[in-house]
C-alpha cells in the first residue's frame, strides 16, 4: 500500500503539471511589432487600451508566485510607446550620459505625481537601450505600506517599453529574478 506522503506528493506534481504551461508564452502585437515572451507559469492577457502607450499587456502568475498585491489579478503589466520619427538621433544619443541624466531626473519627477515613492533606482547596463530599474512604494491605497512596485524603463530610437509589476513589500527580494525575465523578455520593433 503507497504511503500517504506518497500519494500526496503525486497529487500535488498532477495539479502543478495541470496548471503550469509547458512553454513559454508569447504575444506580438501586429500594429506596432513589438513582441513579449514570459517564462513558463505565466500567461498574457489580451492587450488593453492605455493613455500612455500604444497597447498595454498584463502578465499573470498560474502559479501565484510572485503574489499579486492588492486584488490584482496581473503581477506584471508591460507597455510600449512608439517615438514620434526622428525625435530621438540615434542610440548612442540616448545612452549618452546626459540623456541618461536627464531620464533619471524626468523619473525621479514623474513618479511622486503618480502615488509612487522613489525607494531605489539603478541603471539597467545594457547597450542596446537607455534603461533605469526603479522599486517604488505606493503613497496611497489600501495597504500600501505592504506594497512594491517594480518599474523598469527602457527607452530605443524607436520608443519606450515600460514593465511595472506589483506584489507584497515582503515578496519583493524574490520577485527581484522573475520581474527581469519578464523585462528582458521584451522586444521592442526593429523600426
Amino acid at each position: 500500500m503507497m504511503e500517504r506522503s506518497t500519494i500526496l506528493a503525486a497529487g500535488a506534481l498532477v495539479a502543478a503539471w495541470s496548471i503550469s504551461p509547458a512553454s513559454a508564452a508569447e504575444f506580438q502585437d501586429p500594429k506596432t511589432g513589438f513582441s513579449l515572451t514570459v517564462p513558463a507559469g505565466f500567461v498574457l492577457k489580451s492587450p488593453r487600451s492605455d493613455a500612455k502607450h500604444d497597447f498595454l499587456i498584463d502578465v499573470v502568475s498560474l502559479t501565484g508566485q510572485p503574489p499579486t498585491a492588492g486584488n490584482e489579478e496581473a503581477v506584471c503589466a508591460v507597455g510600449f510607446i512608439r517615438f514620434a520619427k526622428g525625435s530621438v538621433a540615434s542610440q548612442a544619443d540616448l545612452n549618452a550620459m546626459p540623456a541618461r541624466q536627464k531620464m533619471a531626473l524626468d523619473i525621479r519627477r514623474t513618479l511622486p505625481g503618480q502615488g509612487m515613492a522613489p525607494q531605489v533606482m539603478q541603471a539597467i547596463p545594457s547597450e542596446a537601450y537607455a534603461g533605469f530599474e526603479i522599486v517604488s512604494k505606493p503613497t496611497l491605497g489600501p495597504d500600501h505600506e505592504n506594497v512594491s512596485i517594480y518599474t523598469a524603463i527602457m527607452d530605443r530610437v524607436v520608443g519606450r517599453t515600460n514593465v511595472i509589476c506589483v506584489t507584497t513589500k515582503q515578496a519583493l527580494p524574490d520577485a527581484y529574478p522573475v520581474f527581469r525575465v519578464i523585462r528582458d523578455g521584451t522586444r521592442p520593433p526593429a523600426e
